[in-house]
């Protein structure tokens, strides 16, 4: 860039210079005595010859430097994903992270968090102002908005995406969050969105992508989610999907990003992102080694290729508010029921070894569902954490799990201590961890039935209908550290996200209290309590934190990533990226 800057004003120095050299000739003496040879005609005509070369001198030295700074549009980005997408649709994207990531950039949201996790407006003009009761949020949209397709984006599209998460024959994994909130239109940019009851949180639900009225209300439930128009999406965010390949068998390839020139911002600097899909993570490595692909982001694992240091790109190490855990079922009958049972597995977890050999220390412990450095996390839980296989096998003895000696199983009434653990078997840390805990747990006299499944298959057919004993899964909580989504007893069944079906009336009232407050001492109060009750009943045994990894060449800048509220985050200010 500032060898371009030197080309542009060498001639110019060059002038400049020859001018020099010449006045060498004259004596200092001489110059009154030149000036004085001209008329005033002459010496006007000389000042103002001198004035306008030194001004176009100046002007030029700054369109120079302009231009030498100005950033260039062009550039690709080529990242590989695991998996396939199925709805490029915000409103159902949430359960499938290619899905998370693909909506992130083709859909804009009300606000946004920055790298910084603050709430900030997108769509929106501004924050909303909220009533002095707290029930009731005012927002107005930024005028002159536009869909990809360049129709006006409006009050009209909020509503109907709100109005279609609430509709429960759409299967919005974002209904819970605005189940009991009612909308209004004030008038073609303004919203009014009415609570049933206050939620300091709810703030944070804006951070959702809108849907154009115009291309989905003819819908029907049952049609939505087999519309076309779920890979090929109209949004209104910075990149909209131009190319789709597929295989003969219908498997999608990759897909093909381009800038979207009604974006409110501006047009994005980029020229293109394509992402190409893998079956598995030993191909995504392979591919990206080969050079196939360019970028890659991850949940650490222990393929340490990935890892090494390399001076072609940068790497991001950020940090997300998600734990992974083991929950229990707690309605479906199983020896998992038994509290001693639990506490025997929590007795029994090796984290440390967890986090070692399957994240490759890429991860740090995890000890409850309100996370450290968040409003009201229990130290005193964290502290009383700890390994015993002879507190274990006490437990279990006493409440009646004898071990045989042959087999070593437990057993009780003729039935043995056994149960299944399911995970998603697209991510390869995830089947790890699952048979380290099998391990872990048979040395107590437990057996452990591994059930490893596909992302879609497990939220389909174990998730939403809570058909497992053991679910090993991670959860995001968000940017506020409300758990009333994940462990209220209103949550236990689909669409809530309380998966071990915990229930309190203790805990429901402090969760209730807890989110109702704007007083952070209130919160913290409730939920270090919270905490001990979840310690106490063990609906779950948390595990691990992880960071989020993210590999991106080093020509691509206007980056600024360290916190990120979830992996698709990362793409936040993806339209103030450039290549170099």
């Amino acid at each position: 860039m500032m060898r371009n800057l030197w080309l542009q004003i060498k001639p110019w120095f060059k002038q400049i210079w020859a001018g020099l050299t010449s006045l060498r000739n004259f004596k200092r003496q001489q110059i009154p005595r030149l000036i004085e040879s001209f008329n005033k005609k002459e010496l006007y005509t000389f000042l103002i010859s001198l004035l306008v070369f030194l001004l176009s001198g100046g002007f030029f030295l700054s369109q120079a430097f302009s231009d030498s700074t100005k950033i260039p549009y062009g550039g690709e980005i080529v990242e590989g994903l695991v998996g396939q997408p199925q709805f490029i649709n915000p409103i159902l994207s949430l359960t499938n992270n290619i899905d998370t990531d693909l909506s992130r950039i083709v859909f804009s949201q009300l606000l946004r968090f920055d790298e910084n996790q603050t709430l900030v407006p997108d769509l929106a003009e501004s924050l909303p102002q909220v009533s002095e009761d707290q029930k009731t949020f005012t927002l107005k949209l930024k005028p002159n908005l536009k869909w990809q397709d360049g129709k006006p984006l409006t009050a009209e599209d909020i509503i109907f995406t709100i109005q279609t998460i609430q509709n429960a024959d759409f299967e919005s994994p974002l209904r819970p969050n605005w189940s009991r909130v009612r909308v209004e239109k004030q008038d073609d940019l303004t919203l009014i969105f009415i609570l049933r009851e206050v939620s300091v949180s709810f703030i944070n639900n804006f951070t959702f992508g809108i849907i154009p009225k115009h291309v989905w209300e003819n819908l029907n439930p049952r049609n939505f989610r087999l519309s076309d128009t779920n890979l090929k999406p109209i949004g209104s965010g910075p990149f909209l999907v131009r190319q789709l390949r597929k295989t003969a068998d219908g498997d999608i390839t990759s897909l093909t990003l381009s800038p979207n020139k009604y974006y409110y911002q501006g047009r994005p600097f980029l020229d293109k992102i394509t992402f190409k899909f893998f079956d598995d993570y030993d191909q995504l490595i392979s591919a990206y080694q080969g050079r196939e692909i360019t970028s890659l982001g991850f949940l650490a694992f222990s393929n340490r290729a990935v890892l090494t240091p390399s001076e072609k790109y940068s790497q991001y190490q950020l940090n997300l508010p998600q734990y992974q855990a083991v929950f229990f079922n707690l309605n479906k009958t199983s020896p998992l029921l038994e509290k001693a049972v639990r506490q025997a597995l929590w007795l029994t977890t090796d984290r440390k070894q967890i986090i070692q050999e399957v994240y490759s220390n890429q991860a740090v412990e995890a000890y409850g569902p309100i996370l450290p450095n968040t409003l009201g996390y229990n130290e005193q839980i964290e502290k009383s954490v700890h390994l015993s296989m002879t507190e274990a096998n006490d437990i279990l003895t006493r409440a009646g799990w004898i071990l045989d000696e042959t087999t070593r199983l437990r057993m009780k009434n003729q039935k043995p201590l056994e149960f299944n653990l399911v995970t998603n078997g697209n991510l390869v840390l995830n089947a790890k961890a699952a048979q380290m805990l099998q391990d872990q747990w048979a040395q107590i006299g437990v057996k452990v039935n591994l059930v490893v499944v596909s992302a879609a298959d497990l939220e389909q057919n174990y998730i939403r209908p809570r058909e497992f004993d053991a679910l090993l899964f991670s959860e995001n909580v968000g940017a506020d550290p409300d758990p009333f989504p994940f462990w209220h007893s209103s949550q236990v069944r689909d669409p809530g996200l309380n998966l071990s079906g915990f229930t309190s009336n203790e805990a429901d009232k402090l969760l209730t209290d807890g989110r109702q407050s704007s007083d952070p001492a209130v919160r913290t109060k409730n939920y270090l309590r919270f905490q001990e009750i979840i310690n106490d009943q063990l609906p779950a045994i948390f595990l691990v934190r992880s960071l989020y990894i993210y590999n991106v060449p080093k020509k691509i800048q206007g980056i600024k990533l360290s916190n990120v509220i979830q992996p698709s985050e990362r793409f936040m200010d993806i339209n103030h990226w450039y290549e170099d």
